[in-house]
């Protein structure tokens, strides 16, 4: 299960961009560039000062209607694949 108290941050080369409804993170550095849903876009957005994962669900969790425990079990896995891609550092 994702730990409520650890601190994650937006890398200093990744930009977050949406126009109308498509969302994109960007990497500045090596030009990467990674499609992203909306619910995705808010996750990342609140990460771009230093936030714990709880401070996070509480973000998304006003903007959508969905059950905490649910909540949780996808952004762990979409926390994941952003510390994989190089997205998001553990601070």
């Amino acid at each position: 299960m994702l730990d409520l108290t650890k601190k994650f941050q937006l890398k200093e080369e990744i930009v977050l961009r949406k126009i109308d409804s498509k969302c994109w993170a960007l990497n500045v550095e090596n030009g990467n560039q990674y499609r992203l849903n909306e619910v995705s876009y808010l996750i990342l957005d609140s990460f771009r000062d230093a936030s714990t994962v709880e401070e996070m669900i509480a973000i998304v969790k006003k903007e959508y209607a969905v059950d905490k425990e649910r909540l949780i079990a996808d952004c762990s896995l979409m926390i994941q694949t952003a510390v994989d891609k190089n997205i998001l550092k553990e601070v």
